[in-house]
């Protein structure tokens, strides 16, 4: 491996823990979409006025649950990073530790995609504001953190497109189905979530498939890493 790119050695035992903790961060993001978007009548996007009804608590719990996520993802994009970095040349290195950086920032995109603005909406309604001058405020929450959002969220994408390549190629000597373990099979799961749920409060489940592909990728690493790849 480049040391030069990552100095820090980790044995193939400490990999596969650090890949199963992503997993379980992984879920919990899962979880906090859940408590935001699985509501009667919810829409997916833009100002909801049904925020007003929803209990406080399941925003302030869908961030925390988000951050502990993020806690828990960190040392697993270590164990994806090794991954790639044992399967790909340097280029890919370096693609990769952008990746590192959109996992790191997955506590702050959760809060900001999801709780942010219910609760903007909610705090400015509690203050006497009217539901017009909420949504305003909520919107221009929405308009300040577009940028940094998409280029978060880019790098994350990053280190998807390359997970799709070391297991398509056969470069990480895995099962190519391996693949799907990650966002692609999400995505295809929350179209069928959808189907399925549709018109009942669980169908808002089915943009948290997203959040649990993010943490599916990291079983494909903690299959690299069983089968004794990474140096000791």
């Amino acid at each position: 491996m480049d040391n030069e790119v990552m100095p820090m050695q980790f044995t193939a035992q400490k990999l596969k823990k650090y890949a199963l903790l992503g997993v379980i961060g992984g879920v919990l993001f899962m979880t906090g979409d859940c408590l935001i978007f699985c509501y009667e009548g919810l829409g997916a996007s833009g100002v909801q006025p049904l925020w007003a009804q929803m209990p406080e608590w399941r925003f302030v719990l869908s961030a925390i649950l988000g951050f502990i996520g993020m806690a828990l993802m960190l040392p697993a994009g270590i164990s994806v990073y090794r991954m790639i970095a044992d399967s790909c040349g340097k280029a890919c290195r370096m693609l990769a530790t952008l990746y590192l950086i959109g996992v790191a920032s997955t506590g702050y995109l959760h809060f900001s995609l999801g709780s942010l603005m219910p609760l903007t909406y909610r705090s400015v309604l509690s203050e006497g504001g009217t539901a017009e001058l909420a949504a305003n405020a909520a919107q221009r929450w929405s308009e300040f953190v577009t940028v940094p959002n998409i280029v978060l969220i880019g790098f994350l994408c990053i280190g998807y497109v390359l997970h799709f390549y070391v297991t398509v190629s056969g470069r990480s000597k895995l099962p190519r189905w391996l693949c799907l373990v990650g966002p692609v099979g999400a995505f295809a799961l929350g179209i069928l979530w959808k189907l399925i749920f549709a018109g009942t409060a669980a169908e808002g489940a089915y943009g948290a498939c997203e959040s649990l592909g993010e943490g599916l990728i990291f079983l494909t690493a903690y299959f690299y890493h069983k089968k004794g790849t990474v140096e000791k």
